[in-house]
Parts: structure tokens; sequence; C-alpha cells
């Protein structure tokens, strides 16, 4: 948690946090990496013992932290290091999802972004690497810190500015006071509450009912929400894209006016993960509920067993996807689908080959599996509480 700025140690983390900006201080954050757990505590205590940082162990500490959150945002985010703070690692756009929002509002002719809640700024990097002009709103100064000094590294203008995007004066509030340009808007709510995320939109922050007021006086507007938002909270004539990375739902995304995408209300987007990093390629798919939701037959298991991607999942697109693939589902209530033959998913979801059927329960189950030599499984069950 970032401390008050103005006081003793507000001022002190401040100090430190520039200090890790210097040619030492880098190398300093350089010298823990990568960050192992196992030997931290040795290497850190090798460092204090160094003249330079004795009588800084805030910096030291400092350093730890951001060698220990670059480790972790590896995988996630390739490339260049950059600067984190713990809740923005968590809570950071992938790469691939955020440049997708930026094409958003390239397409629409969007020239000035205010991303307003962008946390350390995945979204605004992109936005600015795309050749928009950026104002970046957040209340942690500490996140703010790590978007302004990761936009320095990265050779990215951005310009920060610290309060409530509810109360802080800004062009959001009067777009007549925007600079030259064509306005948009992004906004990332906060979706935990005492450490613990919550789905109830207007206990976000800013809330929900915040948001569509937003895109009331800002037509250009877009909004990060939880993937398992309730579909009766979307507000009519916008457009709600679910993504997913490699199979893991990362988000769903509202748009409003000229950030619409064509006319669907709904869609999924599925995206490849490519090693270790997240990639968009040309055969990521797509779909939609542009032709209505359709209602296929059900019937029984057939020789395939195709588990929708969450995406689809979470857009309500199964119906749909049975319908390209020219698959029928076991259940209306279900999302599972079936085929006679191995459908050409295209990414959408994951078929499976099916072996045999057996009696609903654990000891039929386990004994089948015994006798089939089956040591180690993943069991993936749906409409069954157990």
């Amino acid at each position: 948690m970032a401390h008050p700025t103005g006081g003793p140690a507000g001022d002190q983390a401040a100090l430190a946090r520039a200090t890790l900006l210097t040619a030492e201080g880098r190398a300093l954050v350089a010298s823990l990496m990568p960050y192992d757990p196992a030997d931290a505590i040795t290497r850190i205590t090798a460092i204090r013992g160094d003249p330079r940082w004795a009588e800084r162990p805030d910096v030291v500490a400092a350093a730890a932290t951001q060698a220990r959150l670059r480790t972790r945002a590896a995988t996630r985010f390739p490339g260049p290091p950059r600067w984190w703070t713990p809740d923005g690692l968590e809570q950071a756009t992938r790469p691939a999802v955020a440049a997708r929002h930026a094409r958003r509002f390239q397409a629409a002719g969007i020239e000035v972004v205010a991303d307003l809640g962008c946390g350390v700024g995945s979204d605004a990097l992109a936005m600015a690497a795309a050749g928009l002009r950026v104002l970046a709103v957040d209340r942690d100064p500490e996140a703010l810190w790590a978007l302004a000094a990761t936009a320095v590294d990265q050779g990215l203008t951005i310009t920060t500015s610290v309060g409530d995007v509810r109360t802080l004066p800004g062009p959001w509030t009067d777009p007549a006071a925007a600079p030259a340009g064509q306005l948009g808007c992004f906004v990332d709510p906060a979706r935990r509450s005492g450490g613990a995320r919550t789905l109830a939109p207007e206990s976000w922050s800013p809330p929900w009912s915040w948001v569509r007021s937003l895109a009331g006086t800002v037509p250009a507007t877009g909004a990060k929400v939880a993937p398992g938002i309730d579909h009766r909270a979307l507000p009519a004539g916008t457009q709600t894209e679910w993504i997913s990375v490699g199979g893991d739902l990362v988000e769903a995304g509202v748009w409003w006016g000229p950030l619409r995408c064509g006319h669907a209300t709904r869609t999924a987007t599925v995206l490849a993960a490519d090693g270790a990093e997240a990639v968009e390629r040309p055969a990521a798919e797509s779909l939609d509920d542009l032709d209505g939701i359709p209602v296929p037959p059900t019937g029984p298991v057939a020789a395939w067993l195709v588990e929708p991607d969450p995406a689809v999942i979470r857009a309500g697109l199964v119906s749909v996807l049975a319908e390209r693939v020219d698959c029928h589902l076991l259940d209306p209530r279900i999302a599972f689908i079936t085929s006679d033959s191995r459908p050409d998913l295209r990414g959408l979801g994951a078929a499976f080959e099916v072996r045999d059927e057996v009696p609903f329960g654990r000891k039929p189950m386990r004994a089948w599996l015994r006798s089939h030599g089956y040591g180690d499984v993943v069991v993936k069950k749906r409409g069954v509480n157990i």
C-alpha cells in the first residue's frame, strides 16, 4: 500500500524509488534477477554489507521488490523490463490485449485518450506506442511512478495525474477543455473490496453508474470489467468483448459509441499463446451474436466432446459455436457440445475423443480408470455439484 504523499514515510519511499532509477539503482535491481526466494535473504544480506547500500535498507528493499515482481512478470510481459507495484502486476492488461484496446481508439479516429484508473499503465503504454496522446490518472502515486518510469525507458510520452477520477477536474468532465484532437476515455475500475474481488458493479471504484454516466459525456468510452459481469448490467447500445489468451479468460471490455467494432453486442475473442509470450495471430478467432442466438438440437454424447473456450462460455455464445461447427448440445444449460466427427474449432474450444461411457459415480469411475491402466487424469465436469 502506498504511503500518503507528503509524510515522512511517503517521502522516504519516494526517495527510494527515485534512487532505483539511477544507474546504481538499476544495477542493484539487475543484481537480484532472477529473484529466487530460496537464496534471496542471503543475497540481500550481502548487498546490505556493501558500503554503498549499508545506510539505505529502504532502497535495497525496494530493489528486491522490483526484482521479485519482474521475475513474476517475465512470462506474461516479455520484452524490456518494466517497473511494477504488487497490485499493478496483478491487475495489468496483457500486451496483446492492450494493443487491441489501442487499435479500437485508432480505428475510431481518437487522438487523445484519458486512461482513468490506469494503474501501472499497460493500456496507457500501448496507446502511447500506437501514437495516441495519453492522459493517465490514478489515485496511487506509486503506480503512477511505475508507469512514468516505464514510459521514459520506452521513449514514450504520457501525462500523469494523481487523484480520484470522479473529483479530479479533467477533459473527461468537460470535453470542451480537452486538448486539441478527438477525445476518448478508457476506464479500468478497481474491483477489489477489503482485499477480495467483487462482482457487484456498484461496489467497483469508480462505480459502474459513474462509468455509464461518463459514456454519456464522452461517447468514445471503453471500460475493462470483470469477465463474470452479469449480462443484465451491460448497457443497451454497447458492445462487450470477452477475451481469452491461451485458454485463460483474462477480461471483458465494454465499448460505447464509435469504439464498437461492427454491430454485434456480444463477442468472444480467442488469442493464442506462443510459448512465454501472448501474441495475437492472424488465426485468432472471434465469435459474435450478430445473427442472433440459435437454439441447436440437444442429444446424447457422440464421438467427440467439445469444451468451448471460456470466452465463448462467458459471452453466452455456446449455441452460436455449436451451430457454426455443426454440433449439438448435451443440455441447453450445460456448456458442452458434441459431434460425430472432430469439428474445426479454430481455437474456439477444445475437442476430446470419447473412448467410453461409464455410470456416474466415483467408485465406478475409479474402477474403470484402474482397469484401463490410467493413473493421472484430469476430470472436467459441468452440471454436477461435486
